[in-house]
């Protein structure tokens, strides 16, 4: 490639097993009875916000930042927060909304957005009545339906450091694929499937050690329990498997990928079906109350690709676990709540809870949500890099796809933040994917899910691009620059579409963006974590929709002779004088130097002044003072003049954006010199971008 292409600690403690039953019956008010009812997760409370103030807000009084998805009110929102240190404590700062639209909250919309972010279990108006109608249905006898088998590790995968970093170099991030199911299909009956008894060593598990310190949870339609969910799946060869999985959206619920799609068994599930909060009617009698209506009509079960190539077995080496995951989406929504469990990404808790539903619990038979909590195991620190995480919690049959939950110790909020999809009973240790930046991009898609997105993400709506070329054709390599023009951070959408037909291929969806920064993508990153596999044409047509205002440019390399060219042609050209992104800095002069021109095109003289930001955070790195322009004159500032007139050093900084800090009657001009080929190319057209 060449050079200008560089471009909470957890409530509980669980310090011993011996001690961990005392300590979850005494935080959770139950009886000394090890299946007494737990409590709902209530006395949520809003963080102190006296330190909150965006506009004071700096990267070098960051303390930390918190990454959050969540739907709110049947919408779905995906947002920042940001801490500062105050008197050794984290206080929050600033929130800054991405999605649906990029924008910074004022202090008095804090309290509000935040009350309604702690609403999860807040009844709709038809959510009410159908709680209402079925607040205590009779007790059913689930079917006798095989439990998914715990997987296990292959421990020789991870036997050092060095292991895992090798494992580690090749870590592509976890790509999309999925089975649509046909929207008229009938659904299945609720009591639809094999009810064949299931195998004795489908339900036999090893004695745990220590305590089995699991507890029967009762309140099923309180918070955070009404998100958790029994799930079953059918199999093309007629198996019956039951599973656990989290309500993420109205229409969505997040899984394993080994509860959607074995090999061995025909692929994907053919058919399937959710009940939230179902709970033990009474232990050991094989009897199950549930408290909402179930769902069957699926739309989409998806999974990564990643792990359609590897599914089927019993266990893994432990670094494969970081594709698992699954998720159903459905055509109708559930109703008995609208605002569900938020998704904190890279969170770093040493300690969580775990919820599901394990077919054994202490040796008898279970068809009631479960739940205990555990502290990070050792060998969990090994696993991090690789996106999976371990931690000392209970787990049987059954278990696979339940939720990682952890609890913000100043509020009581409850965050998904990762799923179980492998144990070890003789151990005691459970563990699965973490939800990090590295497959955000896939587990915020299914979050924000909705009927007929797989069609709305694949529109041709939005900024229409043209002439952008494939990885199919190495020679001539297209990159994209997306500038985000805000404070707030954001995201972009982008369709990829075949040239000549003008069929929509697949969607790609960016990482978060820095306000004012730049950044750049090759064709090949968009292609490669795209929505789906598809055969790449030479040349795309492409649809951009942003979430924040600002410009994007395509770009040309061509390896044959070196050039780089400005290609952005589309239906929304910039009308922005004032801004150039993507400048090459002084560390490029040794082949693709840049060039700034001026122009003052009033009558009288001007004195602007130019903001210099790093292409790559959005950080204003100083200011540029050209001096006095007089009328109808020019100037031309070669990259090392400009840097050092600002005060800014090009370490480690590749791009710049400038943008002129007052607007005057002019325009501003970006010329590339491609020495090796002895061509200059105008690099200063963008196109126009709004959400």
């Amino acid at each position: 490639m060449i050079p200008f292409l560089l471009g909470a600690r957890y409530l509980f403690a669980r310090p011993r097993r011996v001690q961990a039953a005392l300590t979850v019956a005494a935080l959770l008010f139950i009886s000394p009875n090890a299946f007494a009812q737990s409590t709902d997760r209530t006395g949520r409370r809003l963080p102190e916000l006296s330190s909150y103030a965006c506009e004071k807000l700096s990267p070098a009084n960051t303390a930390s930042t918190r990454h959050i998805g969540q739907v709110i009110k049947g919408r779905y929102t995906e947002w920042y927060e940001s801490y500062v240190l105050s008197n050794t404590e984290q206080r929050l700062a600033c929130i800054s909304i991405i999605k649906p639209r990029s924008q910074q909250l004022r202090a008095e919309e804090v309290k509000t957005f935040l009350t309604d972010s702690f609403a999860v279990g807040t009844l709709t108006t038809a959510g009410d009545r159908t709680a209402l109608a079925a607040a205590e249905p009779e007790a059913v006898t689930p079917e006798n339906i095989q439990v998914e088998p715990l997987k296990g590790v292959r421990e020789s995968a991870l036997s050092s450091d060095t292991a895992a970093k090798k494992l580690n170099d090749a870590d592509q991030p976890p790509l999309p694929a999925s089975k649509i199911f046909g929207l008229d299909a009938p659904a299945p009956s609720q009591d639809s499937g094999d009810r064949r008894a299931a195998p004795a060593a489908s339900y036999a598990a090893p004695a745990t050690a220590g305590i089995d310190d699991r507890v029967a949870v009762t309140s099923t339609q309180a918070y955070p329990w009404n998100t958790v969910a029994y799930l079953t799946s059918t199999y093309p060869n007629g198996g019956n498997f039951r599973c656990s999985a989290t309500l993420v959206s109205p229409y969505v619920v997040l899984t394993a990928g080994h509860c959607v799609h074995n090999a061995t068994r025909g692929g994907y599930i053919a058919s399937g079906r959710v009940y939230p909060g179902q709970r033990q009617n009474n232990l050991g009698d094989g009897t199950a109350i549930r408290p909402f209506p179930s769902k069957a009509d699926i739309v989409s079960v998806q999974t990564s690709a990643q792990w359609t190539q590897m599914s089927g077995s019993e266990s893994y080496p432990v670094t494969d676990y970081r594709y698992d995951y699954g998720a159903v989406m459905f055509n109708t929504p559930f109703t008995h709540t609208s605002t569900f469990m938020p998704v904190l990404y890279s969170n770093t808790a040493q300690t969580i809870t775990n919820a599901g539903y394990p077919a054994i619990v202490q040796n008898t038979s279970a068809y009631g949500l479960y739940t205990g909590n555990g502290s990070e195991t050792s060998k969990s620190g090994n696993y991090r890099s690789s996106h999976v995480r371990e931690f000392a919690v209970d787990a049987s049959g059954g278990n696979s796809g339940g939720p990682f939950i952890y609890v913000d110790p100043a509020t009581g909020q409850n965050y998904l933040v990762g799923s179980l999809s492998y144990g070890d009973e003789l151990n005691d240790r459970s563990g699965g994917p973490w939800y990090d930046s590295w497959n955000q991009s896939l587990i915020s898609s299914w979050v924000s899910w909705t009927p007929g997105k797989e069609i709305i993400a694949s529109s041709t709506a939005g900024l229409r691009v043209a002439s952008v070329f494939g990885s199919a054709q190495p020679e001539m390599m297209s990159y994209l620059r997306f500038y985000n023009n805000g404070s707030a951070a954001g995201t972009v959408d982008v369709t990829l579409s075949d040239y000549a037909t003008g069929s929509p291929l697949a969607t790609w969806r960016s990482p978060a963006l820095p306000g004012h920064s730049s950044r750049q993508f090759s064709i090949a990153e968009l292609e490669n974590n795209a929505t789906t596999i598809f055969n790449k044409p030479m040349v795309y047509s492409l649809s951009v929709r942003p979430t924040f205002a600002g410009s994007m440019q395509n770009i040309l390399w061509r390896k044959t002779d070196a050039t780089v060219t400005n290609l952005s042609t589309c239906d929304a050209r910039d009308p922005d004088p004032m801004t150039l992104i993507n400048v090459h800095s002084s560390l490029l002069d040794n082949g693709y130097p840049s060039a700034v021109i001026i122009y003052n095109t009033a009558t009288s003289n001007v004195s602007p002044t130019f903001g210099i930001y790093s292409a790559q955070t959005g950080q204003r790195l100083g200011t540029y003072v050209p001096g006095v322009l007089a009328a109808n004159s020019q100037t031309v500032v070669v990259m090392s003049t400009l840097e050092a007139a600002a005060g800014v050093s090009a370490s480690g900084t590749f791009h710049y954006n400038i943008k002129a800090d007052v607007a005057f009657q002019g325009f501003l001009q970006h010329l590339l010199n491609n020495q090796a080929a002895h061509l200059v190319a105008d690099m200063t057209a963008t196109c126009s971008m709004a959400p």
